[in-house]
């Protein structure tokens, strides 16, 4: 026997249970039941698998709307279900698999830069530095913007890709590759000591290339 709610079983003579009226209402629910359970038994055993599938559902879903009934029928009475009938847990399996797959996609890129005007691409650094400072070292100093790779860093942090915009800069080659991953794939460690293999492409489809040149 199974508590509804955490309700305790009430005592015998309670106005709300062990009435006439829901004694006579839990009698006609078993009889309707167990005689819906026999015809269902006898059509089951009637079946060969020949049938369309609407008449085993069909047959299903009454016997299933008696059962809902005789246990409500049940609790009415005594304030206990002997059976648990909980659509919600039903619902949130359904949700569950409704869900779609997780989706990765890989991005991989590459751009050889020359530099062609030092000085032109520090000012550019150090401006967006200004305009974007990153975080202080332990001596409570910026980063001095005196490199190419210095000034390419700050200009990128700014605006992103800026292999097109860079000051004194021209394009050499780049290339970019999309790849949808497939196994075994070796998830991108962001803290990695060795980020030359972590940026490499992954085991998987490319489904788009970039080059530019």
């Amino acid at each position: 026997m199974t508590e509804v709610d955490d309700q305790q079983l009430p005592a015998q003579g309670s106005e709300q249970f062990f009435s006439d009226e829901t004694r006579k209402a839990l009698a006609e629910a078993s009889r309707a039941l167990a005689e819906r359970l026999q015809a269902h038994t006898e059509a089951l055993l009637a079946m060969t698998g020949t049938e369309e599938d609407s008449v085993l559902y069909e047959q299903n879903a009454q016997l299933e709307q008696l059962v809902e009934g005789w246990n409500e029928a049940v609790f009415e009475h005594t304030g206990t279900a002997p059976l648990l009938l909980d659509d919600e847990v039903e619902e949130l399996d359904d949700e569950e698999e409704a869900e779609e797959p997780e989706q990765l996609i890989s991005v991989v890129s590459r751009f050889d830069l020359r530099v062609v005007d030092l000085e032109a691409l520090l000012d550019a650094g150090r401006a967006a530095q200004e305009r974007h400072p990153v975080e202080l070292d332990e001596s409570g100093d910026r980063d001095p913007v005196d490199s190419a790779e210095q000034a390419i860093y700050e200009i990128s942090r700014e605006i992103g890709d800026a292999w097109f915009e860079l000051p004194g800069v021209d394009l050499v080659a780049g290339a970019r590759a999309y790849v949808v991953p497939e196994q075994p794939f070796e998830p991108l460690e962001a803290d990695a000591d060795d980020v030359i293999t972590e940026i490499s492409a992954p085991n998987g489809i490319v489904t788009h290339a970039e080059t530019w040149g």
